[in-house]
């Protein structure tokens, strides 16, 4: 029996081990061609601490198992450190020969449209959204689900509150229907613009070229594919117990259509943001809501060669999704070479479903 035993949780182990591999592979191939990778990326958190489990496991059983685990969780380290950053938050070295051009001091933020739908308990969301904003002092800001279509969010009242950035960029997915869509605010004038649709989705990217003495830097503003969960989808999330065993199966087979779909749909998407960022002459700020984790084709494939102010600049766990899915990583600070990164931050302000970003850019 004793023997028994320890071949279950051997085999467990190695179970365990090739959904970690299956992890890291997620990254590299598009969920069109294999669909179930990503909700192994998904699932990375999760399978990363049942290794560490078996680690301390086989170690008390003093059996050299253990270096199974670890040898895994050791091949995919730069996607630990993706997710996880326990230095103290880094600045430019001073004794640097670098001549500072000019430092950009950029928020980006999902805003739930200001708490149209009263998703949260707070109804002065909008007031204080906008009172957090003014209190950071950004040079730019990059907000998406951006709405201005009621007697209260007039387009004009935002702008005289957001007086210091008064040049902007607002785009919306349906020319039809003015309501929602994405926002980038300057303080320095805005020399050229742009948007890229995406197929079947309300989901869009803009681009902003910004002048600042003298350079052009280029401001990619996202909100990718969304998975559009419905209401029964978070109730089943938050309080599955009360469903019965049908409707459980119903909703789980509803649930993974959905996150299928979405990573399917942003697969694509990144596809198209990574090409545009890679025909783009002046220096890159990627930021926005990806609905994607780092471990996923979406986020290593918009990546590509650019820097993640996280990594570079960020502390903890950086969690930028707080609503009833898992909480993750999900919105970001991606640049080019151009730049270095200071003082990045993720206030825990509970306005929206998601934290704000914080991030000072230098161009060198």
């Amino acid at each position: 029996m004793k023997n028994f035993a320890h071949n279950i949780f051997k085999y467990i182990n190695y179970i365990i081990i090739a959904a970690l591999l299956l992890s890291y592979l997620s990254v590299f191939i598009n969920p069109a061609k294999i669909w179930f990778l990503p909700f192994f990326g998904l699932a990375y958190p999760f399978i990363l601490f049942a290794n560490i489990f078996f680690i301390f496991f086989w170690i008390y059983r003093k059996r050299k198992y253990f270096l199974f685990s670890l040898i895994a969780i050791l091949i995919g380290w730069n996607n630990l450190t993706d997710i996880v950053q326990i230095h103290s938050i880094k600045k430019p070295d001073k004794t640097e020969k670098t001549k500072i051009v000019k430092k950009l001091k950029i928020v980006s933020y999902n805003v739930q449209l200001f708490n149209l739908y009263k998703w949260t308990k707070n109804d002065n969301a909008y007031n204080k959204i906008i009172e957090f904003i003014k209190k950071e002092s950004p040079d730019i800001i990059c907000l998406q689900e951006f709405y201005t279509n009621s007697s209260n969010l007039k387009l004009q009242n935002i702008i005289n509150q957001l007086s210091k950035t008064k040049y902007y960029h607002i785009e919306y997915p349906n020319i039809n229907n003015h309501s929602y869509g994405i926002a980038t605010f300057s303080k320095y004038p805005i020399v050229d613009r742009g948007i890229i649709r995406y197929e079947n989705t309300s989901n869009i990217t803009i681009y902003t070229d910004i002048k600042t003495q003298g350079k052009i830097v280029r401001i990619f503003n996202n909100h990718l594919q969304s998975i559009r969960f419905k209401k029964d989808n978070y109730s089943f999330i938050t309080n599955s117990k009360n469903y019965s065993d049908n409707k459980k199966m119903k909703e789980i087979k509803d649930i993974s259509y959905r996150l299928k779909d979405a990573f399917i749909k942003r697969a694509k998407q990144a596809d198209i943001l990574s090409e545009q960022i890679s025909a783009t002459p002046y220096p890159i700020i990627v930021c926005g809501d990806f609905n994607d984790t780092p471990i996923s084709y979406t986020y290593h494939k918009i990546k590509g060669d650019l820097n993640d102010a996280f990594t570079k600049s960020g502390k903890g766990l950086g969690t930028t999704y707080i609503g009833n899915f898992p909480s993750y990583r999900i919105d970001y600070f991606l640049y080019s070479n151009d730049f270095a990164v200071q003082n990045y931050k993720v206030p825990h302000i509970k306005l929206s479903d998601h934290y704000p970003l914080v991030c000072e850019f230098i161009i060198q």
